[in-house]
């Protein structure tokens, strides 16, 4: 398991993996079916085009190159863990969830990915966010309704998803840093738990692809990680606006996405 040493050092790595797999040809068709649940970052809704044609999320890109045949995505702008009274609808994890569990038809093979926190991080100001706990026990409780449901049976799986460091987006504050750190800690001891019991569980390790692209921009084809940049977020530049990832990032997304998704045909 993860100390919380590593995280604080902020030297998290990749999610334990058995040390033999048993190989598996890695075909384009991961899946029949995504299922995704979390916030702007997934909601095929938010805009990041700055008038130009529209932009795919990283799941739309990933039906668009074959590796799921559909989709039925939840996710929406602002979106949170915590649950709140009056909250829009889809607004939070257990109102995507209700959706979606109201009738899930799971398929032999689904993947359900479940990708949240930069909201519940970002609103450190507000007395309901003063602090992760209840947005920690909420995310609990909606991610062992989908091991209930069967997310993570047989031939399916669940992605949970370490959010990148958000305490490097543009337009940052001092708490980011601190709360983003206790975000993943939790996020990484929590599947590390579930794992013991749900083998079909599996942390996409979005933290780690994007210390590297901050990094090592170049690599990435990138000359700018740290401002916001409309114009060239679909080039060379990370950020659409101060809290999004233009097409760029999102293919980058996509890209570490389709990596969890060959791991998905070598553990089945």
């Amino acid at each position: 398991m993860l100390s919380r040493r590593h995280i604080v050092a902020g030297g998290l790595a990749a999610l334990a993996m058995p040390s033999i797999v048993r190989a598996a040809p890695i075909t384009n068709q991961v899946t029949k079916r995504l299922v995704v649940l979390g916030d702007s970052y997934s909601d095929p809704n938010y805009d990041t085009t700055n008038g130009l044609p529209s932009t795919p999320n990283w799941a739309e890109i990933l039906v668009s190159r074959g590796r799921a045949v559909s989709m039925v995505n939840y996710a929406r702008s602002g979106a949170t863990a915590l649950d709140y009274a009056n909250a829009p609808a889809q607004s939070t994890f257990k109102k995507q969830l209700d959706l979606f569990l109201a009738n899930p038809r799971y398929g032999d093979d689904d993947i359900t990915v479940v990708y949240l926190g930069y909201n519940d991080i970002a609103r450190s100001t507000d007395a309901r966010w003063s602090n992760l706990i209840q947005s920690k026990a909420d995310f609990r409780v909606g991610v062992d309704r989908l091991l209930t449901a069967g997310a993570a049976r047989d031939k399916r799986r669940l992605l949970i998803v370490a959010v990148h460091d958000w305490s490097k987006k543009p337009n940052s504050r001092a708490e980011y840093l601190p709360r983003t750190r206790e975000w993943l800690t939790f996020t990484y001891d929590f599947v590390n738990k579930r794992r013991a019991t749900h083998k079909g569980m599996i942390c996409v390790n979005v933290f780690r692809r994007f210390n590297d692209v901050v990094l090592r921009p170049q690599l990435y084809g990138l000359n700018n990680v740290r401002t916001a940049d409309p114009a060239r977020a679909a080039t060379t530049a990370l950020y659409y606006n101060t809290s999004h990832f233009g097409a760029k990032g999102q293919t980058i997304l996509a890209n570490e996405f389709s990596s969890a998704f060959d791991l998905v045909c070598r553990t089945r």
